[in-house]
Order: C-alpha cells, then sequence, then structure tokens
C-alpha cells in the first residue's frame, strides 16, 4: 500500500524538477554557465547569503539555476525520508533512495563543470538531468494504481516488446545528439535524421500500442505522441529563430526573445519525451511474458 501524502510529494518533487531543468536549459542558452569562476560559493559568498535579488543578467540566470537545484535537492531528501517513514513498497523506496543520490551527483558534476570550466562537464550535466528526471518520473509512475494492475495484465505481444527496449535508447541518443549540438555546436545533420527516426518510431510506438488490451499502455503512448509532436514544432521554431530561412526573408537575430524561449524549450520538452519513453517501455515491460522478452527484466521490474 502507498501513501497518500507520499504520492503526492513524488508528483511535486518531479514536477518542480522542472524548474532547475528550465533554469540549467537557459544557463545553456545563454551561455552563463561560467557567470561565477567559484562554487559552491558565488563571487565568494554562501548560496544562501549572495545578493540574487540584486543580481542581474547571467548572474541572475546562473544563481538563480543553482538555487533551484537546492530547492529540488531538499525536495528529494523530504521524499526519500518519507518513503522510508511511510508505508510503501520496497521498490518506491529503492527508487526514491536512488534518486536522491542521483540529484547529489547532478548537484556535484554541475559544481565540477565550474571548477574545471569543461563543456564536456556541461553537456554531461544535461545528459544526466535528463536521466534524473525521466528517473522522478519513475518513481511516480511506479506508485499509481494502474502500475500495479499491470501485473495481472495480458502479456505484452513480442512486437511491444522489442520496442520497449529499442525505444528509450533511440529516445536517449537523440537527446544526447541534441547535447552535442547545443554545447559544441556540431552533429546538426546527425540530430536532423535522428528527429525522421524519432518520428517514425514514435509513430510505429503509438500503432502498436493501440492493440494493446492494456489501457494504461495505450494512455502513456498518447503521451508519447504528444511530448514527439510538441518537440517537433518547437524544434522547427528554435531552426528559424537561431538559422533563419533567408528565402522568405526570416533572418534570425542572436539571442532574441523567441530564439531563447525556442531552444530553452527545445530542451525542456526534450526531457519530458525521454521520460514518457521510459515510463512507457517500463510499463509493457512489465506486462512482458511473450516470447522474446527477458523474463529476468521483467522479474526486476
Amino acid at each position: 500500500m502507498n501513501s497518500v501524502w507520499l504520492q503526492r510529494l513524488a508528483v511535486a518533487t518531479a514536477a518542480l524538477s522542472l524548474l532547475p531543468i528550465g533554469m540549467g536549459a537557459l544557463v545553456t542558452t545563454l551561455g552563463a554557465g561560467m557567470a561565477f569562476p567559484d562554487w559552491p560559493t558565488s563571487d565568494g559568498q554562501g548560496m544562501m547569503s549572495y545578493p540574487w535579488h540584486l543580481s542581474m543578467g547571467d548572474k541572475f540566470v546562473e544563481h538563480g539555476h543553482r538555487l533551484a537545484g537546492i530547492l529540488i535537492g531538499l525536495f528529494s531528501l523530504a521524499l526519500c525520508a518519507t518513503s522510508w517513514c511511510l508505508p510503501t513498497t520496497k521498490s518506491v523506496r529503492i527508487g526514491c533512495s536512488v534518486v536522491l543520490l542521483a540529484v547529489v551527483a547532478q548537484g556535484a558534476l554541475g559544481g565540477l563543470r565550474v571548477l574545471m570550466n569543461q563543456t564536456t562537464l556541461a553537456f554531461g550535466h544535461s545528459v544526466f538531468g535528463c536521466v534524473v528526471f525521466a528517473g522522478l518520473w519513475l518513481v511516480v509512475l511506479m506508485q499509481c494504481q494502474a502500475w500495479k494492475d499491470l501485473e495481472g495484465a495480458e502479456s505484452a505481444s513480442a512486437s511491444l516488446g522489442r520496442l520497449a527496449y529499442l525505444f528509450p535508447v533511440i529516445a536517449v541518443s537523440q537527446y544526447s545528439i541534441g547535447g552535442v549540438v547545443r554545447h559544441f555546436g556540431k552533429a546538426i545533420d546527425i540530430h536532423l535524421i535522428g528527429a525522421c527516426a524519432v518520428v517514425v518510431v514514435t509513430a510505429t510506438v503509438a500503432v502498436v500500442s493501440g492493440r494493446s488490451s492494456s489501457r494504461f499502455v495505450r494512455r502513456l503512448s498518447y503521451v508519447v505522441v504528444a511530448a514527439m509532436v510538441f518537440q517537433i514544432f518547437i524544434g522547427i521554431a528554435t531552426w528559424l529563430t537561431k538559422y533563419g530561412l533567408p528565402e522568405l526573408g526570416l533572418v534570425a537575430v542572436q539571442h532574441s526573445m523567441w530564439q531563447v524561449i525556442a531552444r530553452t524549450l527545445h530542451t525542456v520538452v526534450g526531457m519530458v519525451f525521454v521520460a514518457s519513453t521510459v515510463n512507457w517501455s517500463l510499463a509493457v515491460l512489465k506486462t512482458a511474458r511473450a516470447k522474446g522478452v527477458s523474463k529476468a527484466t521483467v522479474a526486476v521490474i
């Protein structure tokens, strides 16, 4: 039995994680990652004593990102402690503990990025942040009654089982390539090809999920499709605001308001898409007992 309060705290923590994620994406968009040369202090002042409300520009954005990181850290700590105090399953407790450790590691990685001034670490910070975000929503998923009901659901088809393994790999790879584009300015062609592949696989997931006997799996596939469609539109907006379209007289203005919004949203929605693919895949694997799907994997889930 899961505590209602634990469920609410898990949802609040997962939703609140969008704040540091959004701020972090904005930091990358504006190139404000090295607004401060020190960490965990900011210009030699403590994290909480720094006059953030008086700062401007890059320092306002970067310190805001740091404060948001502290906030999600406190919520993750409360979530972990609550999971061990209130009635819930062992898997949820383990999930909450892993999430807390991941949030701490993410904060440390962000600090190392500043201290070592390495773009590679900034890229790793972004990709690992996507993993942490997916983990937070997985903890939420594990507490849903529909998740428990999957144990008695009809077995997933072999095609669904194979997609469940493949889909998250494709989604994370595409997000990572997007990170290469953002942080290093490379691999834009590969990213565009990857976007086409994601559209094809997502469409396949929607069709195959529509034949599933599990209403929960079908609903999760709707979330995946919605996230993908939104991401495609944001991706087009990002391209137009960053590179322009001279043939139509559209000239890109660097760091314009619309460009900043589009590029930042593209990263955030990309994380939402990855998290939705992970949740869908694990829901499928929980029901999977068909030939070709690992029983050991299902047992772990």
